[in-house]
């Protein structure tokens, strides 16, 4: 099965303020704006086709047509059926036209088991970000900021086949769920509850599958927990793009340093 490109029917009913076609009203003269749909242009014609979009709420009435939005591509030669597999490396864009974040482009994976997408923090694989600032070159810097990026992707999966075969003992799981509990503390479970599986194929020491237990525990809540006034609750999703970002993010870091710690 195909993975679903999503339309600009899709992208208007999942973020619209990817639509902005001016910025929020407090913004000075000196804010620059290329609509995110122009930027979505861009990258389909270098074959970068959008596949999942977000954007952050907002309480303030009219404001959620400028904030923050997330959107990740994955190439067209990588939506073929016969190119599944089970890590395939994205292109993911986050911007807004409130002011509260540049033109950012990361690189990120998508597993197909747990279909929560990590995004990628190292400055190896050409994380950019463009001011909504500047001269009239601003257009041009987007573009190139975008074609950067695009030819980066698949270098995300450089470390990964490392980290499958880079087995955890005990107290380095452990070590890895605290320092991951740290990016979204919560008092009501223990770093432990991030390292429970919920797939059979994932409960593995190896850093690859306890990074992906952890991050989908994370991301996607519903743990089982006792609150500190006595009652049984699940917890909570991620629903924030900025929580989103700065988690997946952190996350990578951390194996990155626990494989230095394993060395």
């Amino acid at each position: 099965m195909m993975t679903a490109i999503l339309t600009r029917d899709d992208l208007r009913l999942s973020a619209p303020s990817i639509f902005a076609d001016r910025p929020w009203h407090d913004m000075s003269h000196r804010y620059r704006l290329v609509p995110t749909i122009e930027v979505v242009d861009i990258l389909a014609e270098r074959g970068f086709l959008p596949v999942r979009a977000r954007q952050s709420n907002s309480r303030i009435p009219g404001k959620a047509d400028f904030t923050r939005h997330l959107i990740r591509f994955r190439h067209s030669e990588s939506l073929q059926p016969l190119a599944f597999v089970q890590e395939t490396p994205e292109l993911v864009l986050t911007n807004s036209h409130d002011g509260t974040s540049a033109y950012r482009f990361m690189a990120g994976i998508f597993r197909l088991v747990c279909e929560n997408g990590l995004i990628v923090q190292s400055a190896d694989f050409g994380s950019i970000s463009v001011r909504h600032a500047g001269g009239s070159d601003f257009r041009s810097r987007i573009v190139e900021a975008t074609c950067r990026v695009a030819e980066q992707p698949p270098r995300t999966l450089e470390p990964i086949e490392a980290w499958k075969q880079l087995e955890l003992t005990t107290p380095q799981r452990r070590a890895f769920a605290t320092g991951a509990w740290e990016l979204k503390p919560n008092p009501s479970i223990k770093p432990s509850h991030l390292l429970i599986p919920r797939r059979m194929e994932d409960d593995r020491p190896d850093l690859w599958h306890t990074l992906n237990r952890v991050q989908e525990n994370l991301i996607r809540g519903d743990l089982r927990a006792v609150n500190a006034g006595g009652r049984r609750i699940r917890t909570r999703p991620i629903r924030s793009v900025d929580a989103d970002i700065r988690i997946n993010r952190g996350l990578w870091s951390l194996a990155h340093a626990m494989t230095g710690r394993s060395n």
